[in-house]
């Protein structure tokens, strides 16, 4: 898992690096406009993010390969079908959340998006309801109140 791990993190940290340098000439604070955040905001959270998660992965495969504890038996699963579902899933949420977000709006549309995943997951339903809504309303509070970005209200406007 080591040589996966030091792709996968080096693909995300190098992706990081390349949007900190694409930004590097981007105004972080709108003079103008009393201060507020400027466009390299967004895109630099975004890159050290990638950079951080990058690095962890990198350090987890490394952490991995150094440790050369032999696998048990039960522990490989030989045959295993790839799962596709999954994945084909998220793309398909996506596509549905920019068309179904300008007619509902953005609380209910990312709630039952949220919703959808967790319980694909597994997640019992009372809990990813809770938590869909919670989420949800945190990231309309921030986003739509807090830095003023507009998001779809749909047709309850809200």
């Amino acid at each position: 898992m080591g040589k996966n791990d030091y792709i996968g993190g080096g693909i995300f940290t190098g992706l990081g690096i390349f949007i900190w340098v694409y930004t590097w000439h981007f105004p972080v604070l709108m003079e103008a406009s009393g201060r507020h955040p400027g466009p390299a905001l967004f895109p630099r959270v975004l890159a050290s993010l990638f950079i951080l998660f990058g690095l962890m992965v990198i350090l987890n495969g490394w952490r991995a390969s150094s440790s050369k504890t032999p696998f048990r038996e039960e522990e490989v699963v030989v045959g295993l079908k790839p799962n596709y579902f999954n994945p084909v899933l998220v793309v398909i949420l996506i596509v549905a959340f920019i068309f179904l977000a300008p007619k509902l709006g953005f609380i209910i549309t990312g709630t039952a998006i949220l919703a959808i995943l967790m319980m694909k997951l597994q997640v019992r339903p009372i809990k990813s309801l809770i938590t869909s809504v919670v989420l949800t309303c945190f990231v309309y509070f921030m986003f739509a109140t807090m830095l003023r970005v507009p998001l779809p209200r749909g047709f309850l406007g809200w």
